[in-house]
C-alpha cells in the first residue's frame, strides 16, 4: 500500500500546486493535458438511479429526481441537451497558461442557454457563432460544433477544438459514470520542484523539536521524513498519470472506487511496481468464511524499499542506545537492555533483507465472543522468540502475580510455539465479549510470527495455521481487506442497547437476505507499469444504504420491504419498527 499512498500523496500536492504556480518550461503552442474530468451522461445517470431506487426498494427514485428537475427549470427539464452523450472538461499546460476546454452535448444549443437564464445565467452573442456566457465563478465562451457545445475560458480557446471532443476522455466515459485523470507527466518540472520545495519547507517548519522530546527522539523522526522526501522526490520524476472513477456495474449488483497509477515505462518506479505481478501468500488461513474482517497482503520489496528500511533501523538503532546509555539503571539492566533492543532490530532488519512480505489478519465476531488474529512471515523467527523468552522472565520478576497466568511453551500446534498470557477485564462491559480474562496468544518458528486476543484466541489461531497449511503458495492480490456487513450487523443487534437494537436488527435482517453479497472489499493489483486500488460495496450493503435513506428522506420512513413514497409523493404514516 505504500507505493500506492506516496504517489497520491505526491499528486494532491503538485495538483494543488498546478492551480496556484504558473508553469515555465512548456513551450508555448505545445498543449499538454494536465487534468481530464469524465462524465458518462444524463441517460447513464439516470440508469444508475434507477438501479439504486430498484435495489432500495424504491423503484420510483428515478421519476422523482425527473420530478424535482423539471420542478427547477420550470417544467423545461433538460430541454437543447442530449443525454444520450458523455461531458467532459480538460485542463492543459500551455507555455505559461493553462486553458480550459470542455464540452456537453446539445440538440439546441439556444435552448440549453435559455434553460440558464432560468438560474440568471445570461448569455450574450460574441460573434462567429460564440457566446459570452458569465457564471458566478467566471466568464466562459461557448460555441456549438458539430452538436457539441464547447466551452473554453477564452474565446481564442475554442479556435483548435476538435470535431470529436469525446477522443480527450481517452475511454473514461465507457469504463466510469464519473472519473478524474491527472497527467503527472505533463506538470512542469519547475513546478513539480517548486512543490516539492514548499513541501520541504512546511515539513521543516512542522519539524521542530517539542519541548518533551529528546535529542534522540527528534534525530529519529526528522530521519524517517527526510528518508520519505528524498523518496517522494524521486518517484515524482517517474510519475505517468493517476486516474480515479466512480461507476456502478448494474450487471452484478456492485458500486466502485478505482484509484489506478501508473510510472513511465522503464523507470525504476515502473520496476517497482512490477514487483506485485506475482504475489502469493502462505496464510491464505486468515481468509475465514463468515469472518467480519479479512485481509491478507502478499509481495516482493524493492532493492530500494530495503534500503529505505535499512536506513530507518540504523537510525533507530543509534539514537535509542544513545538513550538506553543515559537511562538509570543498573549495569546489568542496561547490558540486558540493549541485548534485548539489539535482538529485535536484527529480527526487523533480516526480515527485511528477506525482501518477502506476506501475512493476514481477521476479526470474528459473536455476541458473546470477539477474537482477532494477526500475523506473518519472519526471518530469524528463534531469535524474536528468545527476546519474548527474556521479556517473559523480567516481567515475572517484577510482576510475581503474573507467574500463574504468563505461560511460556503452553503447547505447539503443527510446529508453531504458542505462548499465552491471561489479562483481567477490568470494564464489565467487556467481561461479556472477553470472559472475565482476556486471553493473548502468541505464536512463533522461525518463519512466522502470530498474534491473537480474545476469548477464543488459541482456537482462532490454530484455524488459521490448518488451513494455510492446507493451501500453501495461494496467488492472491497483493492486498486485499474485505468488511462482511452481516456478522457486523448481528453483533451490534445482539449488544446494542433498546434504542439502536432495532435499528442494528432491520439492517442485519436485509444483509442477511443478501445471500453473501454484504461486502466492502479494498483491493490492490498490478496493472502495466503501475497498479490499481479498487474499493468495492456489493448488493447487500447498496440496498441497506437505500433503506436508510428512505428513511432519513423528507417523505418519511418506510418499513423494511417496502417502498418508500418517491420524491414529491407524500408518504403514508407507518410505524418504522
Amino acid at each position: 500500500m505504500r507505493r500506492i499512498l506516496t504517489p497520491t500523496l505526491a499528486v494532491a500536492i503538485l495538483l494543488g500546486a498546478s492551480v496556484v504556480c504558473p508553469a515555465q518550461d512548456t513551450a508555448a503552442g505545445t498543449a499538454k493535458p494536465l487534468l481530464t474530468v469524465s462524465f458518462s451522461g444524463y441517460d447513464e445517470l439516470l440508469a444508475d438511479i434507477k438501479f439504486i431506487g430498484k435495489v432500495g426498494d424504491n423503484p420510483k427514485l428515478a421519476e422523482g429526481i425527473e420530478a424535482l428537475l423539471k420542478m427547477a427549470t420550470k417544467d423545461k427539464g433538460l430541454a437543447g441537451l442530449d443525454t444520450t452523450k458523455p461531458w467532459g472538461v480538460v485542463i492543459q499546460a500551455e507555455g505559461e497558461k493553462f486553458p480550459v476546454l470542455g464540452f456537453v452535448p446539445v440538440t439546441d444549443l439556444q435552448k440549453l442557454l435559455d434553460l440558464l437564464e432560468e438560474s440568471d445565467i445570461k448569455a450574450e452573442d460574441a460573434g462567429d457563432g460564440v457566446f459570452q456566457v458569465e457564471t458566478p465563478a467566471k466568464t466562459v465562451f461557448v460555441k456549438e460544433k458539430g452538436g457539441w457545445a464547447l466551452f473554453a475560458d477564452s474565446s481564442g480557446g475554442l479556435a483548435d477544438a476538435p470535431d470529436d471532443p469525446v477522443a480527450m476522455l481517452g475511454g473514461l466515459h465507457e469504463k466510469y459514470d464519473l472519473a478524474v485523470r491527472v497527467s503527472i507527466k505533463n506538470i512542469p518540472p519547475q513546478q513539480r520542484q517548486r512543490a516539492i520545495t514548499q513541501l520541504k519547507a512546511g515539513i521543516n517548519l512542522a519539524s521542530q523539536q517539542g519541548p518533551d522530546e529528546t535529542d534522540e527522539q527528534y534525530a529519529i523522526r526528522t530521519g524517517i521524513a527526510k528518508q520519505m522526501l528524498d523518496q517522494l522526490d524521486a518517484v515524482l520524476k517517474e510519475l505517468d498519470e493517476l486516474v480515479v472513477g466512480l461507476a456502478i456495474d448494474r450487471q452484478s449488483g456492485t458500486s466502485y472506487l478505482d484509484m489506478q497509477v501508473t510510472a513511465i515505462e522503464g523507470t525504476k518506479t515502473a520496476a517497482q511496481f512490477a514487483n506485485m505481478r506475482q504475489t502469493k501468500t502462505d496464510y491464505i488461513g486468515f481468509n475465514l468464511p463468515g469472518a467480519a474482517v479479512t485481509g491478507n497482503w502478499a509481495g516482493t520489496l524493492s532493492d530500494a524499499d530495503v534500503t529505505q528500511a535499512k536506513s530507518s533501523i540504523a537510525t533507530i538503532r543509534t539514537a535509542a542506545l544513545k538513550e538506553l546509555k543515559q537511562q538509570d539503571l543498573s549495569d546489568d539492566d542496561r547490558q540486558l537492555a540493549i541485548g534485548l533492543l539489539t535482538d529485535l532490530l536484527d529480527v526487523l532488519e533480516k526480515t527485511i533483507e528477506s525482501k518477502k512480505s506476506d501475512g493476514g489478519m481477521v476479526l470474528k465476531l459473536a455476541p458473546q465472543a470477539v477474537t482477532f488474529a494477526v500475523g506473518g512471515a519472519i526471518a530469524e523467527g528463534d531469535k524474536l522468540e528468545k527476546v519474548i523468552k527474556q521479556l517473559a522472565a523480567v516481567v515475572k520478576k517484577d510482576q510475581p502475580e503474573l507467574v500463574e497466568t504468563l505461560k511460556l511453551d503452553a503447547e505447539t500446534h503443527k510446529g508453531v510455539r504458542f505462548h499465552t498470557l491471561s489479562l483481567p477485564v477490568p470494564e464489565e462491559e467487556a467481561v461479556k465479549f472477553f470472559g472475565e480474562k482476556v486471553s493473548v496468544v502468541v505464536g512463533i518458528n522461525q518463519q512466522s510470527v502470530y498474534l491473537a486476543a480474545g476469548r477464543n484466541a488459541a482456537e482462532l489461531l490454530k484455524q488459521v495455521i490448518d488451513r494455510s497449511a492446507d493451501d500453501p503458495g495461494k496467488e492472491i492480490p497483493p492486498t486485499r481487506i474485505a468488511v462482511a456487513g452481516t456478522p457486523i450487523a448481528k453483533f451490534v443487534a445482539a449488544v446494542a442497547d433498546e434504542n439502536v437494537k432495532p435499528l442494528a436488527t432491520m439492517v442485519a435482517g436485509l444483509l442477511e437476505q443478501s445471500e453473501g453479497k454484504d461486502h466492502i472489499t479494498i483491493t490492490t493489483k498490478a496493472i502495466p507499469n503501475g497498479a490499481a486500488t479498487r474499493l468495492e460495496i456489493e448488493e447487500g450493503i447498496l440496498k441497506v444504504l437505500g433503506q436508510l435513506g428512505q428513511m432519513l428522506s423528507p417523505g418519511g420512513p418506510a418499513q423494511p420491504g417496502q417502498p418508500a413514497a418517491p420524491f414529491g409523493e407524500p408518504a403514508q404514516p407507518k410505524e418504522v419498527f
